[in-house]
């Protein structure tokens, strides 16, 4: 019986675990000269998400961000928005591992 309950709470979790983990976490770096990024949006269902930062990022340093799910579409377009400039939307394939997103002065990379 104590076998049992072990190998129970052992399985639990192993599973409570691969839940919590996420193969989309990712860093937003921003490499762009003399721009600060004051946000980062998600299009999904037809409409934009909330701002998924809370702080500014401002040249040279990145944020740490994570869907929170291995599930949805592989395709998401995602917008940025900047201090005195506006916001531009791009696209990418997240389920090509993505690990990191540059932006950059004009467009973005990604590893």
């Amino acid at each position: 019986m104590k076998k049992m309950k072990l190998l129970l709470a052992l399985v639990l979790a192993g599973v409570a675990s691969s839940a919590s983990a996420s193969d989309y976490a990712f860093r937003l770096h921003n490499r762009a000269q003399g721009y600060t990024i004051n946000g980062f949006y998600t299009y999904q269902n037809g409409h934009w998400s909330e701002n998924w930062i809370h702080q500014r990022i401002r040249p040279g340093e990145y944020f740490n961000m994570d869907w929170n799910s291995n599930e949805g579409n592989c395709v998401v377009p995602f917008r940025v928005s900047w201090d005195g400039y506006g916001a531009d939307d791009y696209k990418i394939d997240w389920c090509k591992g993505v690990s990191n997103i540059y932006m950059m002065d004009k467009g973005f990379k990604w590893d």
